[in-house]
């Protein structure tokens, strides 16, 4: 992952989505739908490093967040807004989808 992308983990979940417009990539390392979605993420990331916070998780380290969230699907993203969630989306798609829902909350 890019240095645009912030690992966190139990101890720091909570902190790192309370403000603004935060992306949470859960995802497996050794997951190869995962693995393939990273580069989307980066590259996000990096589109959107003035607007968003883009964070990782890895479901596996973190297990009791994925519970938390009903993260079902590796890899999966959800959307925050100001510690709320306001979207989800399971499985890799196309960067289209998670642009356009970062453009929707950048302008909510």
């Amino acid at each position: 992952m890019s240095e645009d992308v912030i690992p966190v983990d139990s101890y720091d979940f909570d902190d790192r989505i309370g403000d603004g417009i935060v992306m949470v990539f859960f995802c497996e390392h050794e997951n190869v739908q995962s693995r393939g979605l990273e580069m989307i993420i980066d590259e996000i990331a990096s589109q959107y490093f003035d607007c968003i916070r883009v964070l990782s998780l890895d479901v596996e380290q973190s297990p009791d967040i994925a519970i938390h969230y009903a993260i079902d699907t590796v890899p999966s993203v959800l959307f925050f807004k100001d510690g709320r969630i306001s979207e989800k989306i399971e499985g890799a798609n196309p960067p289209s989808v998670y642009t356009d829902i970062i453009e929707a909350l950048a302008f909510m």
